[in-house]
């Protein structure tokens, strides 16, 4: 094993590493803008790698970000639920494609990554976005190591960055206003209906036409969309019916129209009764919640100059404002498909009247104003 000296006009530029594999063939490796110790290192790293028995690829032509994401994808598939294959084909589509695509997977240095990082900050991504981000860049570089495309982990001193304790930042009403106002026509009826009942977004892109019962004004969450495919719901009690307030069934009423006008425009014939689903793309094709999310969703916040969110605000819109305006926790409960009203304690406190209160000032006006107590329910004998 040896180091040398590269040089070009009398100064060095590099070095070249030379070994003898675990076969007993020689190597070499010529590195160049890196210094002597820099060397040492890797001469080291290969050594203790060539020790354990492992063999070296021949990083020149290790593959792209791109093929080897994909390889990543189609051994992890048959193991992940397909929320989780969704979020994770989203992640390595929107945001670590575009950036390390076509850079050989050898390549990737913790340098590149820390750019990447404030890259997706300043494009206004929270915290646990990010980390969501890197967390799957992790992963397609774990594999690339246990492939021998990699020396070293680029990410071994990268650490995650400080989440704020609290990811719900609901809108006001009047945001919600602005952002409706300045929402494409096409989406707006999808955005109503997830403002004003809390509707998870894959549970939205699984709504058909039969599951809305216009008499009763209700609608039954039965399953979830995820990358296209249909699955249950996230858990059992997500299956659910909502109550429609007047402007969700106003949306449906618009989607309904709009829906039949782009069924006339593309010279399509109508769907068998009920079986069609209501939230679809303008092209008829199915809602991809993820394009929603970085095209819609993010450009619409910017036009209506409103602070960055994650897309699950809306449910947590519908949440706070439900419980600020006095709603019975049980109703904002059963809503949302919670099992039980504890997690909107824990959730949403802030936003249940007189929870934030901790001076005895609520129950000093009630009892001296005598606000009477609410009747109990009364339930009738079966």
């Amino acid at each position: 094993m040896a180091v040398y000296q590269v040089r070009k006009a009398k100064q060095i530029i590099g070095y070249k590493i030379r070994w003898y594999d675990s076969d007993g063939r020689e190597r070499k490796k010529t590195v160049k803008g890196i210094l002597r110790e820099e060397a040492l290192k890797i001469e080291r790293d290969i050594l203790a790698k060539r020790d354990r028995g492992e063999r070296l690829q021949d990083l020149r032509h290790a593959p792209t970000f791109k093929a080897f994401a994909t390889l990543w994808e189609e051994e992890h598939t048959p193991h992940w639920k397909a929320s989780t294959l969704e979020q994770y084909h989203s992640i390595v589509t929107n945001h670590l494609t575009p950036t390390f695509g076509e850079q050989r997977v050898s390549s990737i240095s913790e340098s590149h990554v820390r750019r990447f990082m404030a890259t997706l900050h300043d494009k206004g991504l929270s915290e646990r976005r990010i980390n969501l981000v890197i967390l799957v860049l992790k992963m397609v570089l774990k594999l690339a190591l246990r492939r021998r495309w990699l020396l070293e982990d680029p990410l071994r001193d990268v650490k995650k960055l400080r989440e704020p304790k609290s990811d719900v930042s609901p809108f006001s009403p009047e945001e919600v206003e602005q952002f409706l106002a300045k929402c494409p026509s096409w989406w707006k009826p999808y955005f109503v209906t997830a403002f004003w009942t809390g509707a998870r977004p894959n549970e939205l892109a699984a709504l058909k036409w039969g599951d809305v019962d216009w008499t009763a004004k209700t609608c039954f969450i039965r399953r979830g969309r995820y990358r296209g495919i249909e699955g249950t719901p996230k858990t059992k009690h997500s299956e659910r019916t909502l109550e429609l307030l007047p402007p969700v069934i106003e949306a449906l009423t618009m989607q309904k129209a709009q829906q039949a006008a782009s069924l006339l425009k593309r010279g399509e014939g109508a769907p068998e009764p009920g079986q069609d689903y209501i939230f679809k793309g303008p092209d008829g094709g199915f809602l991809n919640t993820n394009y929603l999310r970085e095209h819609i969703w993010y450009a619409t916040l910017t036009a209506a100059k409103l602070p960055h969110r994650t897309f699950y605000q809306t449910r947590h819109t519908f949440a706070s404002n439900a419980l600020a305006a006095g709603e019975a926790p049980s109703w904002v409960s059963q809503q949302l498909g919670h099992s039980s009203p504890e997690m909107l304690f824990q959730v949403y406190a802030r936003w249940i009247p007189n929870r934030t209160r901790r001076d005895g000032s609520a129950l000093l006006q009630r009892m001296t104003q005598h606000e009477p107590l609410p009747a109990p329910e009364t339930r009738t004998a079966q």
